[in-house]
């Protein structure tokens, strides 16, 4: 790349600085896209959105060695999975949702890294006060029983806002409970055991772009037809590490015919382009129903698939499918998601939950109430914990971004960091659409301190002795024991694409 920088210079002497740059970026951008990477600020740089200064940032990104160790360490370790599911080795006859190899490993991460956060300290740096950094983490969201109780509180705000809806408004809104799964060639191994044909060789994460896009396109089209939704959905895994979603979704009585035509049609339209055209699928991907609140509430239907998907939340017992206790699938679903990058839990509608972590965070109700009347009850309202007074005094359910009445107030940081880049950060929060001042919720400044001295020899790799030479190349291991043959050898096996490199050094024939 410097080669081709100095040859820029000398062909391009008389152009000027931004086309230098975007022509580096270019080039810079074809070699991370050969080696499976997106490239930085990619889809701004198309819209011909960025500035120099910003071009230079991010070719300095696609050069630096942070981020080609951070993608290859995260391809490698996607590629070796994707291995383990093409042989077999994740399904429900051996390890669900992921394989043993990759849990253990999980585990092992964890486990180090709560052992290095246990012998660290921050210190502020204006009174000098040290806290443990294990401790700041376990009091925030990171805790997955916080996370779980926050998660249950939205849920429940949600319910609560549709139903006072219907006394006020006379909207009327319903809750529906729907299962959406991907089409049969996105699953490579069926709960038999036997392996799928028709596999297409898709990955996890290949799958979840499937749902996100294929959700996006109904989202549009809902909106052209006035719809308006509001709810959750968790992506969940089958036995072969294929994702697929549950949810839960809020509409008006009379919009929920349109709302099933429209999601029946964007679920079944890839399976029915399998087949030939004007085909119907013979099973349908999508199984909706009405929340019958005789069983229970919206949160009642939701709260198994949000306990069972977080690590040391599930509930008692086994599941009827893979007979595996509820505390193993919920390990084996959080390292899934860890290393396939899917977000298991994301809400559709209603105001970000950023801004009412901050307002928590500042505990001053008298300061908050001398800033303006709105501010001191959107301050009580997340101090208390209702969610659905914190989100009719953010302007409602469906209120977008520029009718917010608070937005989280980024500040970028004083430090750039290797690749010159400012990172901004959130500070406070500000009343939009008001002359009043943003107000502080981190007021205070805390440095990572080294680890302590105490720190056992081997915990955080300190003083830790070289591994043996092995005495014999005979693997004893009985991870692996020996299966039946279940089913004849597949030649048509899909095993993932590798990368094939020419740098010209072919041999001539």
């Amino acid at each position: 790349l410097c080669d081709e920088v100095e040859h820029l210079n000398r062909t391009l002497r008389d152009e000027s600085a931004q086309e230098l740059l975007g022509v580096l970026y270019s080039m810079a951008a074809g070699i991370t896209e050969h080696f499976r990477a997106v490239p930085p600020e990619w889809n701004r740089f198309t819209g011909k959105k960025l500035t120099p200064e910003q071009l230079k940032i991010a070719v300095s990104k696609m050069i630096s060695v942070r981020f080609w160790s951070r993608h290859f360490r995260t391809f490698t370790r996607r590629w070796r999975e994707h291995l383990y599911i093409s042989v077999g080795d994740v399904r429900h006859q051996r390890s669900v949702i992921c394989s043993p190899q990759w849990v253990q490993h999980w585990l092992a991460s964890r486990k180090r890294g709560r052992e290095i956060m246990a012998e660290t300290d921050l210190e502020d740096e204006e009174t000098g006060e040290t806290l443990p950094l294990l401790s700041a983490v376990d009091a925030s969201v990171s805790n997955n029983e916080k996370r779980r109780a926050e998660m249950m509180t939205r849920v429940n705000g949600m319910e609560e806002l549709a139903e006072l809806d219907n006394l006020a408004q006379g909207n009327d809104y319903i809750g529906l409970f729907f299962t959406w799964t991907a089409p049969r060639q996105y699953h490579a191994w069926l709960e038999t055991g036997r392996r799928n044909r028709k596999w297409n060789g898709a990955s996890p994460r290949e799958t979840q772009h499937y749902f996100t896009r294929t959700f996006k396109n109904l989202s549009t089209a809902l909106t052209r037809r006035g719809v308006d939704i509001f709810g959750m959905h968790i992506t969940e895994s089958h036995h072969d590490g294929t994702p697929h979603w549950h949810g839960i979704l809020f509409v008006r009585r009379e919009q929920e015919a349109i709302l099933r035509e429209v999601f029946e049609f964007y679920a079944n339209a890839e399976n029915c382009t399998s087949h030939r055209p004007g085909m119907q699928p013979a099973q349908s991907q999508l199984m909706i129903k009405p929340i019958d609140k005789r069983k229970g509430s919206a949160t009642a239907y939701i709260t198994k698939h949000i306990c069972r998907n977080i690590e040391g939340c599930a509930p008692g017992g086994r599941d009827k499918e893979t007979g595996r206790p509820w505390t193993e699938l919920a390990r084996h679903s959080a390292a899934w998601a860890s290393l396939w990058g899917i977000k298991q839990f994301q809400f559709i509608g209603g105001p970000p939950v950023s801004v009412w972590r901050e307002l928590r965070k500042l505990s001053d109700q008298k300061k908050a109430d001398s800033v303006s009347p709105v501010f001191g009850e959107l301050h009580r309202a997340a101090g208390s914990g209702e969610w659905a007074t914190y989100t009719r005094l953010q302007g409602g359910l469906l209120a977008t971004r520029k009718n917010l009445t608070m937005r989280t107030w980024y500040k970028p940081g004083e430090e750039p960091d290797e690749c010159g880049q400012y990172t901004a950060t959130i500070k406070g929060v500000y009343l939009q659409g008001s002359n009043k001042p943003p107000v502080t919720t981190r007021t205070r400044k805390w440095k990572v301190k080294a680890p302590r001295q105490n720190a056992k020899a081997g915990s955080l790799r300190i003083n830790r002795k070289p591994s043996l030479t092995p005495w014999t190349r005979i693997n004893n291991c009985t991870m692996r024991r020996k299966q039946p043959v279940d089913h004849p050898p597949d030649f048509h096996l899909k095993i993932p694409i590798q990368l094939e490199l020419d740098f010209g050094e072919t041999k001539k024939k």
